[in-house]
């Protein structure tokens, strides 16, 4: 297989091109789905399939075949050449960032491979979750969703870098409804982990669904959240959501040099509190983003994106690295041999801090307390967000009182950031995907619990 990706890249320098990768990747997967105890779907799949990229005359050119053979791949290149060259009047200049060849195997143990577990085991893994969730109420329905994946991938560059690596990981979804009177409302939890199927079942995995029904059925006693302006008490996974979403996409590269990015020209400025630093790590331990290296053969790293308020850096590839005069990050990730690598996220969080709970809320005399990221929208290029969360709770003169619904929060990231009043001691990532240009990659965000003032609240009530 090594061969096969040399051959490319040698056959991709011969025909002019300044620079070429190539990606050899065999993917073998499992999706699962269960609702309410019936299993819906079971799919196992096996793709395998080549993707190139190359530069010439100043234009970038991608194709990706599924053949994997010689005369296949010498196709796949001319084919990203002639993409390439259709496209050179409509592009600038441009160029690579250079880096040293790399030769090294990243391989795993069998017992670390997801395809080493049985179906069978499984699928009785998630009937038991899907049966602890239903158990807690009557009116408790369930969804499971469950994929895994065991990869292998070679990576071969014109600069002389050939890595070979491979990956394990899994990601379980439960969403669980609860009813009373008409009101429906829902919880979500989710697991997901680098390795092999070990990593669940060595849980205690039944308590994964049984928090999504027990808080979706606290819910329909809860109130609908008021109206206006308070001081929000954020847990780590919403802070994740505003460190992920609301910030990390805007210092991606590539939105900088694209010209959508509220970070343009802000470089070793104050965009947040003092107490913020905001950190991606590629090579945080158990991270669900994490890699060795990115799929221009770059080693991830640990990168400081904010240091106690002062935008110290952005997330790059070989190509924004070059034109914008930054390090080169290795943040260049694709979805599969089947898209080009882009700048992407990895594990992006708040650094700790050093309060405990307790002291964030004690002098909040009317405030929030808002609990996992449901979703939100998001405007890189005008720094605005709108977020909600699964659960909130009232905080009255220093105590939480009562439980909250229907939370939703919005602002100018920037001018929120400046609003941080305080930073818990915790620390906990959650494991998700992001989305961006078409292409879904594994990635988690998270922190610590932050204290910010003066927050927008939209409820259903104004106080």
């Amino acid at each position: 297989m090594e061969e096969l990706v040399e051959r490319a890249v040698g056959y991709g320098l011969s025909r002019g091109c300044n620079y070429i990768d190539v990606r050899l990747q065999i993917v073998r997967g499992t999706k699962v789905k269960i609702r309410n105890g019936l299993i819906q779907s079971i799919t196992p799949s096996v793709s395998r399939g080549i993707g190139v990229r190359i530069l010439i005359e100043n234009s970038w050119g991608f194709s990706s075949t599924t053949r994997v053979d010689r005369e296949s791949i010498k196709r796949c290149v001319d084919m990203a050449i002639k993409n390439a060259l259709l496209m050179s009047s409509d592009v600038s200049q441009t160029n690579m960032a250079s880096t040293p060849a790399v030769r090294e195997d990243v391989l795993i143990n069998e017992a670390d491979k997801v395809s080493a577990t049985p179906m069978e085991t499984k699928i009785k893994v998630l009937l038991e979750i899907d049966k602890v969730t239903r158990k807690v109420g009557e009116s408790i329905k369930s969804t499971i969703s469950y994929v895994d994946q065991y990869e292998e991938k070679i990576i071969g560059t014109s600069e002389g870098s050939i890595v070979r690596l491979e990956e394990s990981w899994l990601f379980l979804t439960v969403l669980a409804y609860a009813h009373e009177a008409g009101l429906i409302q829902s919880y979500r939890t989710r697991f997901g982990t680098l390795g092999g199927f070990d990593k669940l079942w060595k849980t205690d995995y039944e308590s994964i669904g049984k928090k999504a029904a027990e808080r979706a059925k606290n819910l329909l006693k809860a109130e609908t959240t008021p109206a206006g302006k308070f001081t929000i008490i954020m847990d780590n996974d919403l802070a994740g959501l505003l460190a992920h979403e609301a910030f990390g996409h805007a210092a991606e590269a590539d939105s900088v040099m694209n010209g959508s990015s509220v970070l343009i020209g802000r470089l070793g400025q104050k965009v947040a509190s003092e107490l913020v630093t905001i950190i991606d790590d590629a090579t945080y331990k158990e991270g669900f983003g994490s890699y060795k290296y990115d799929d221009e053969g770059v080693k991830g790293q640990r990168k400081l994106i904010v240091h106690r308020g002062i935008l110290k850096g952005f997330l790059s590839n070989k190509e924004t690295s070059y034109r914008l005069d930054i390090p080169l990050t290795g943040n260049a990730r694709a979805e599969s041999f089947g898209y080009p690598p882009i700048v992407r996220m990895s594990n992006t969080f708040f650094e700790r801090g050093d309060l405990s709970f307790e002291e964030l809320i004690e002098d909040v005399k009317y405030g929030i307390y808002a609990k996992g990221g449901r979703g939100g929208q998001v405007s890189s290029i005008d720094g605005v967000f709108q977020f909600t969360a699964q659960e909130a709770f009232l905080v009255e003169k220093g105590e939480i009182t009562k439980p909250l619904r229907d939370f939703c929060m919005s602002g100018f990231i920037l001018s929120t950031l400046k609003k941080i009043s305080g930073i818990g001691k915790d620390f906990q990532l959650s494991p998700g995907f992001c989305g961006k240009n078409g292409q879904l990659v594994r990635v988690s965000s998270g922190g610590p619990h932050l204290r910010i003032e003066e927050i927008t609240v939209g409820g259903q009530r104004w106080i």
